[in-house]
């Protein structure tokens, strides 16, 4: 994430507070009602600010969302990377694996409102889903095909393994958030055979 110089009134650093402050309560209300039934007024009410701090700092619901779906990209890039590094064939598709339990067990209000924006094509949003979907499953085809995988069955066994890991992860976050993330993984990983 790009942050701006602060400014010696602090103004930089109160804009990105009310952002961060209203993404989070988007983000909750979002996934407990879904994007269409939750207003901008609901938006404000749970943030505690006015209506217009959030037209202020992002045009629109669409362009709320968007953001909230741009730094969960952010984030899984970063993470993927980080777990990717020095890793190749199943000893990377298990960090990938475990990497994205591990992110939805720390951002299970944005899992939800992924995971139930995935499907809606007709969204403005739909582009940002593409990309965390594109980063989420790059690492595994660049590493399958260099093993020798053809481009196709790379992708279909890359979507395999990152879907197995995201079915799995909403079914422990919604039934099960009791169970420690080290089963959830442990289950997963055997489930494809790289436990």
């Amino acid at each position: 994430m790009v942050t701006a110089p602060v400014k010696a009134d602090g103004r930089v650093a109160r804009r990105q507070g009310t952002r961060e402050l209203i993404m989070a309560a988007a983000t909750e209300l979002f996934a407990a009602r879904g994007v269409t039934s939750t207003s901008i007024d609901d938006i404000a009410e749970a943030a505690g600010i006015a209506k217009g701090s959030i037209y202020y700092n992002f045009e629109s619901k669409a362009g709320l969302v968007e953001a909230i779906m741009a730094r969960s990209s952010e984030l899984l890039g970063a993470r993927l990377e980080r777990a990717s590094a020095g890793r190749k064939g199943a000893d990377l598709q298990a960090a990938v694996v475990r990497e994205l339990l591990e992110l939805l067990g720390e951002h299970p209000a944005t899992a939800q409102v992924m995971a139930a924006e995935l499907f809606r094509t007709e969204r403005s949003w739909r582009e940002s889903i593409q990309t965390w979907r594109a980063l989420a499953l790059a690492t595994l085809i660049s590493d399958l095909e260099a093993d020798g995988v053809e481009s196709g069955r790379a992708r279909l066994r890359a979507a395999a393994i990152v879907g197995a890991a995201l079915t799995a992860g909403l079914e422990w976050l919604v039934f099960h958030p009791d169970l420690p993330a080290e089963q959830v993984s442990a289950a997963v990983l055997e489930s494809l055979g790289l436990g």
